[in-house]
């Protein structure tokens, strides 16, 4: 017992003054500077007339080939669940019930 006390008070002897050097501040070493580059701004070009033209006559052939029902489906914010005894809540349900059958089996 004597022996690891005083192994105990040889090793905090030895670690004290460690960490109150770790804890000294460091000398000033001058002011720091901060260099904040500038980006340059990027500008893409103004697309030709005609070329806006050709783009807005490809989108308008693209939505008007498609059905009623799926520009519904593709804009509506709603999406309908895939399977509704699948959602979270009936999962949720089930595994309790089989923890708590499986707790009240004993």
């Amino acid at each position: 017992m004597k022996p690891m006390l005083a192994l105990g008070a040889a090793l905090l002897a030895t670690a004290l003054p460690l960490v109150a050097l770790a804890q000294t501040s460091a000398p000033p070493t001058g002011d720091l500077e901060i260099e904040r580059k500038q980006r340059k701004a990027v500008v893409l070009p103004k697309p030709s007339p005609d070329q806006a033209r050709t783009d807005a006559d490809r989108a308008i052939d693209e939505y008007a080939g498609r059905s009623p029902d799926q520009v519904v489906r593709d804009t509506s914010p709603v999406r309908p669940s895939s399977r509704p005894d699948l959602d979270r809540d009936v999962k949720q349900g089930i595994q309790s019930q089989q923890i708590n059958k499986e707790l009240f089996k004993r």
